[in-house]
């Protein structure tokens, strides 16, 4: 079953004026920020597989180990992954990489990701990676709900306002916009 894909809005709130707000530093630009590199995105996606050893991210990604190490160090500092060292029995210590609670929080997106790419994009054999529900063996797909749990079934039910971080922009003349 293919998830459920809001229908697009006809028009924009009127309450809703855009040119009056600044939102930069944007919500979305800034998770997209993480993932970028290419790279980055590729190794919090083989994290999310299951893969914790470099030398597995390295096969899995294809990447360098200078890209490769870069990727992992900026993912751990962003606290995406954390460093846990472990020691095979005749070798040296070394560390495997494991999401953090701020990782695992992307799953939603991976999985979005990979819904959307499974309807829009399909590989010509099917789908590569298949995501079932342990527990009962259903597929998995996201959903949008609001934070009350209310299915959102269209893009018209989106409200989109200024949030907190919003700033009024400035006209021309210097002074701020009439909203």
């Amino acid at each position: 079953m293919q998830p459920r894909v809001p229908e697009p809005t006809e028009a924009a709130d009127p309450a809703w004026n855009r040119e009056a707000w600044l939102l930069e530093p944007d919500s979305v630009q800034r998770a997209l920020d993480v993932l970028a590199p290419r790279s980055a995105g590729q190794v919090v996606r083989e994290a999310f597989y299951g893969t914790r050893r470099f030398d597995d991210f390295r096969r899995h990604t294809g990447l360098t180990p200078g890209v490769l190490s870069a990727r992992l160090r900026d993912l751990t500092d962003q606290g995406i992954l954390t460093k846990v060292a472990y020691h095979d029995s005749g070798s040296r210590r070394r560390h495997e990489y494991r999401l953090t609670d701020k990782g695992r929080d992307l799953a939603a997106a991976i999985i979005s990701l990979l819904n959307w790419a499974d309807r829009w994009l399909p590989s010509p054999g099917g789908p590569t990676v298949v995501l079932a529900h342990r527990g009962c063996g259903a597929s998995i797909r996201t959903e949008l709900r609001c934070a009350d749990g209310h299915p959102v079934d269209s893009l018209g039910d989106v409200q989109a306002a200024p949030g907190p971080g919003a700033r009024e922009a400035a006209d021309p003349a210097g002074g701020t916009r009439d909203r």
